[in-house]
C-alpha cells in the first residue's frame, strides 16, 4: 500500500471509529471508547465492624448496586465509577483518618456510607480540606453545610407528620426514650416536645440511655406507671434488646420509632409486631421502582446469608438512602459537568428522580431531599402496612 493510500485508509478508519463512538453515548455521555477512561472514584466510609455492621454492609451493597447501574448506563462524564470502601470501626478518630485517606490519597469525588453523626462530622472535616462533597445516607437533625447532601429525612420531616397523626389517631400523652447523643438532646427531644404541644398533646417523660445500655427494666416500669398512650423510642445502638424488653414487660402504650424497619422486625422475633415506624422508605412500598430495586438487589446478594422478607433480601432504609445519594450525585455531576461541590449542589435542585421510595427532588440549597414521609405498622410477617403518607415537607436547617 502506498503512503498516500495508507493515510487515506487510516483517516477513514478513525472517522468510522469516531462516528461509532458518537452513536454509543449513554445518558451520562460515556462512549464505548471512553469506558477505558480513568475511573471517577466514589468513597464509602461505613461501620463494617461492631454493632452497626449490618447497616454498613447494606450501605456498601446498595452503593455497589447503584454504581453498577450507572456504569451500565454509560458512567459519568465519560468515566466509569469505581467504589473504594473503608471501615469506620464506629470510631470518630478512625473515621477522620479514613476520610482523609479517601480524599487525599485515593482522590475520591464524593464520600458516603456514614451512619453515626460523629462519622458524618469527621467526613465533613476532611471534605472541607479536600473541597469535595459528602452524602450522608441517614436521617438527621437537619444538619446543613455547603458540602453536604443528606438523603434521609431531616428531624422535622419525620417528627411533624408523625406527631400530628399520632395525636389525632392514637392519643395525647407521650413518653420518649432515646440514646444519649448530642443531637437527641439538642434537637430531637426539643422538636418532639414542641410538636406534641402544638398538636394538643403532652410530653410526660423523657429518658436518655448511654450507648451500651442493655437493661431498660426500671425505666419501663416507671413509664407503665405514668400510663401514656404513646412511647417514642430512638434507641440506636441496640434497639433489638429494647423492643424485646418492651414486649416482655407487657407494655400497653403504642410503641413508635423513627428507626423501625423490616430488618429490626425480623431481628426481634415477633416483638416488633404492631410497632409504628416513621421513614421515607419501607420495603413494602408498592411501586415499580421499588419492585425493580428489590429484584436487582436480591439477584445480586442472594448468597449473602442476609435475612429475607418473603422472596426479597432485606434492605435497610440506610441502604436505600445510599443508593439514592449515589444516583442523585451522578445525575447532578452530569448536569454540572463538574464534581466541584458548589456546582454539584447548584445542579441538585434541578433533578427529580423516581427512586425506590418514590418521587424525590432536592431542596433549593441542595442540602436535603424532598419526598414523602410514611407511617407504617409492623405486621406479623415483618412487613409494614403503610398507614399514612404525607409530604414532601421542607426541612428545618440546623447549622
Amino acid at each position: 500500500m502506498s503512503r498516500r493510500a495508507f493515510a487515506r485508509t487510516l483517516t477513514q478508519t478513525l472517522a468510522l471509529a469516531a462516528a461509532g463512538a458518537a452513536g454509543s453515548f449513554g445518558p451520562f455521555g460515556l462512549s464505548g471508547l471512553a469506558r477505558a477512561a480513568t475511573p471517577l472514584k466514589i468513597g464509602l466510609l461505613a461501620p463494617l465492624s461492631g454493632p452497626l455492621t449490618r447497616v454498613g454492609e447494606t450501605n456498601r451493597n446498595c452503593a455497589a448496586l447503584a454504581i453498577d447501574e450507572i456504569n451500565a448506563a454509560g458512567g459519568v462524564l465519560g468515566r466509569p465509577l469505581q467504589l473504594l470502601v473503608e471501615d469506620t470501626q464506629m470510631s470518630t478518630a478512625v473515621a477522620l483518618d479514613k476520610a482523609r485517606q479517601l480524599f487525599m490519597r485515593d482522590d475520591v469525588a464524593m464520600l458516603t456510607g456514614m451512619v453515626l453523626p460523629a462519622e458524618r462530622e469527621a467526613a465533613l472535616q476532611a471534605a472541607v480540606a479536600a473541597r469535595r462533597l459528602v452524602v450522608y445516607p441517614n436521617f438527621d437533625e437537619g444538619r446543613c453545610h455547603a458540602q453536604l447532601l443528606t438523603t434521609g429525612l431531616a428531624m422535622n420531616q419525620r417528627i411533624e407528620p408523625a406527631i400530628q397523626w399520632l395525636v389525632r389517631e392514637v392519643g395525647k400523652k407521650v413518653c420518649v426514650v432515646v440514646s444519649d447523643m448530642g443531637s437527641n438532646r439538642r434537637t430531637l427531644v426539643p422538636q418532639l416536645q414542641v410538636s406534641i404541644e402544638r398538636h394538643g398533646g403532652t410530653l410526660v417523660d423523657v429518658s436518655y440511655f448511654p450507648f451500651g445500655t442493655r437493661d431498660f427494666g426500671a425505666v419501663l416500669q416507671r413509664i407503665a406507671a405514668l400510663r401514656p398512650q404513646i412511647v417514642w423510642h430512638s434507641i440506636g445502638d441496640d434497639p433489638v434488646t429494647f423492643v424485646k424488653q418492651y414486649r416482655s414487660f407487657s407494655m400497653e402504650p403504642q410503641l413508635v420509632s423513627d428507626i423501625a424497619h423490616e430488618s429490626l422486625s425480623i431481628a426481634t422475633e415477633g416483638a416488633s409486631t404492631g410497632t409504628l415506624g416513621v421513614s421515607s422508605y419501607f420495603m413494602s412500598l408498592d411501586n415499580a421502582a421499588n419492585r425493580a430495586f428489590l429484584a436487582r438487589y436480591t439477584a445480586r446478594y442472594a448468597d449473602a446469608h442476609a435475612p429475607r422478607l418473603g422472596a426479597s433480601v432485606v434492605v435497610l432504609p440506610h441502604g436505600e438512602n445510599t443508593y439514592a445519594g449515589i444516583q442523585l450525585f451522578a445525575q447532578a455531576v452530569h448536569l454540572a459537568g463538574s464534581i466541584e461541590p458548589g456546582r454539584v449542589k447548584a445542579a441538585l435542585p434541578r433533578l427529580s428522580l423516581a427512586l425506590p421510595r418514590g418521587p424525590v427532588s432536592v431542596t433549593g440549597d441542595g442540602g436535603h431531599v424532598l419526598c414523602a414521609t410514611r407511617i407504617g405498622r409492623a405486621r406479623t410477617d415483618n412487613s409494614f402496612e403503610i398507614l399514612a403518607s404525607t409530604g414532601p415537607i421542607a426541612p428545618t436547617c440546623q447549622t
